[in-house]
């Protein structure tokens, strides 16, 4: 029973720190995003921003009602080009918590 006590102790950090709001570098993720071709276009930057800021804000009111699962996955998923991006994190979100509620079935059929 301590053990576990132990155990379960050292984990509560861990899961305190998947509900927070993950903290992306967004003006780094845009920059990669506006400088595409080489050379680096405002128009492209200032839109990446601007989306970034809406899935942002989609986001954060939600985040810490999402599963532990959908969390973890999703910020990995989010962050696999670099700096991180809340559009990607929102589309996968919205992907899994779609996909959870509509779980498929196989059949020998």
């Amino acid at each position: 029973m301590r053990f576990l006590m132990t155990v379960l102790v050292a984990l509560l950090p861990l899961a305190a720190s998947a509900a927070e709001m993950p903290r992306f570098d967004v003006e780094a993720h845009c920059e990669q995003v506006a400088s595409i071709s080489g050379d680096s276009s405002n128009m492209l930057y200032n839109s990446c921003i601007d989306m970034e800021q809406t899935a942002y804000n989609g986001l954060k009111g939600q985040w810490s009602s999402l599963p532990i699962n959908i969390q973890n996955h999703c910020r990995d998923v989010a962050s696999v080009t670099g700096p991180g991006s809340y559009s990607l994190l929102e589309s996968c979100v919205d992907m899994e918590v779609s996909a959870g509620n509509n779980r498929s079935e196989f059949s020998f059929d």
